[in-house]
């Protein structure tokens, strides 16, 4: 018998979606996630949970999901996630659940995703996010950062009766899930239910407060967690990185996305132009190079990587939706110089490259050849990856931290300071909101266990 494939889902058409920063991928219907979820063989050694970050229980709540018992599997899922909806979204799971799918072995793997994304918004929909407030517990705990690890650790502390605050250097919530991650991949209506059940939760969010010094923070409050996320950005190191209009990945992402949307549905930097190159070829690099493209102002938007294809570390969908939308892609090719005009740049010398013997990261390393040629721009935004601020570590004698500036913690995200724990990009680099939110989650169980336990 043929087995069926993907249920289909409703996606805005290519000339309609690069003009626009709604959500691309609409979502399923109650009928569509039913459908897709009874593709599921409930296997009784599931490779997908497995290779899940939480391991979530897929099958258990695909069944659910198959017989419209969308309050069965919400309650599944919870046992395991704090962000469904968000995860459901925004997950690599091409390399994660789906990619592991015995579906996947002789079809189309099973749309996880998109059926977690369904239950969660069905869920938000039918008033089931929001639990009865909790007893008050006595203690106190402060989260630094408002990014996904510290909101997964609000969320279970608060939930758990603990009074939570979270600090925030900026002035909006939600981290890299709303300076990083477009409205068109993540609706901004998801992170603000999710601010709003935190704050219905008696979560304290306090913006513009900046934090070096850890010593006030474990005086004043029983636990502390760090949650500071990584959003520095590397550099190229080559000359007229300097110039006007050269723009780290995380100064143009923000600028973009976190701009209002105008009567049509734009948003609008001014100071990115008509010929926009975005240096790079991973999912940071794709989302800058969506958003230039949906700027009114853009003409032109051409990706360079210095590696193959083949090699790109970006998921398949937003590399096959980058394309889509008509950005140019030359690979092989690397800027060795900026120049410009008065101050601005104008063209990025490039060098072609070939590709040599594998590296530590197992792809094939990009070799330098001497051939030269210039591309004509007005914009580039370099998507070079992340690195962590070292400025907390460096402030508190005794804190460790690796050369990367990465905190060391054991296996239940506790640094060396007894009343302080890390987790997400603080703690590993640069990743993934899974794994941000699995540490969050950790740590806050760890608390709690610790409150019980009366160690506190």
């Amino acid at each position: 018998m043929e087995r069926k494939g993907r249920t289909k889902m409703t996606i805005l058409p290519a000339d309609v979606r690069k003009n626009s920063f709604d959500l691309v991928m609409k979502g399923y219907t109650a009928d569509e996630a039913a459908e897709e979820a009874s593709r599921c063989f409930n296997c009784r050694s599931p490779r997908c949970s497995a290779a899940c970050p939480i391991h979530n229980e897929i099958p258990a709540f695909m069944k659910a999901a198959s017989q419209k018992d969308f309050g069965e599997a919400y309650r599944i899922l919870c046992r395991n996630t704090v962000f469904p909806a968000i995860c459901g979204t925004v997950c690599p799971h091409e390399d994660q659940c789906e990619g592991s799918c015995i579906s996947g072995i002789k079809g189309e793997p099973l749309a996880i995703g998109s059926v977690e994304r369904f239950i969660a918004e069905w869920a938000q929909e039918q008033g089931l996010t929001k639990p009865e407030k909790p007893e008050p517990n006595g203690k106190c705990a402060v989260c630094v950062g408002a990014g996904p690890a510290s909101m997964a650790c609000a969320e279970v502390l608060a939930r758990s009766g603990w009074a939570v605050t979270i600090l925030e250097k900026e002035d909006y919530f939600g981290g890299v899930l709303s300076w990083g991650i477009p409205s068109y991949r993540l609706a901004r209506r998801t992170i603000q239910d999710k601010k709003e059940l935190l704050e219905y939760l008696g979560v304290q969010i306090q913006y513009n407060t900046a934090v070096t010094s850890l010593e006030e923070l474990r005086k004043s409050y029983d636990m502390v967690f760090l949650g500071t996320g990584a959003s520095i950005s590397n550099a190229m190191r080559i000359p007229g990185e300097d110039l006007e209009g050269v723009f780290a990945a995380p100064d143009y992402l923000s600028a973009v996305n976190l701009s209002p949307l105008d009567a049509e549905g734009r948003r609008h930097f001014d100071a990115s132009g008509k010929r926009v190159l975005v240096v790079g070829g991973g999912n940071v690099a794709m989302d800058a190079a969506r958003d230039a493209v949906r700027l009114p102002q853009t003409e032109k938007v051409c990706i360079v990587y210095r590696r193959s294809e083949q090699e790109m570390p970006a998921c398949e969908a937003e590399l096959n939706d980058a394309k889509e939308e008509g950005i140019e892609f030359r690979t092989l090719v690397n800027p060795v110089r900026f120049i410009g005009e008065n101050g601005h740049v104008t063209a990025a010398e490039c060098a072609v490259m070939t590709l040599g013997e594998p590296d530590s990261s197992g792809r094939r390393r990009p070799v330098q050849t001497d051939e030269r040629f210039t591309i004509d721009v007005d914009t580039v935004v370099l998507a070079l990856g992340f690195s962590n601020d070292p400025s907390i570590a460096a402030a508190n004698e005794g804190l460790d931290a690796d050369k990367w500036g990465c905190f060391k913690v054991d296996e239940n995200y506790r640094t060396s300071y007894d009343n302080v724990y890390a987790g997400g990009d603080a703690q590993t680099g640069a990743s993934t909101v899974v794994k941000a939110m699995k540490a969050g989650i950790a740590a806050a169980r760890d608390m709690e266990q610790r409150r019980l336990r009366e160690e506190i």
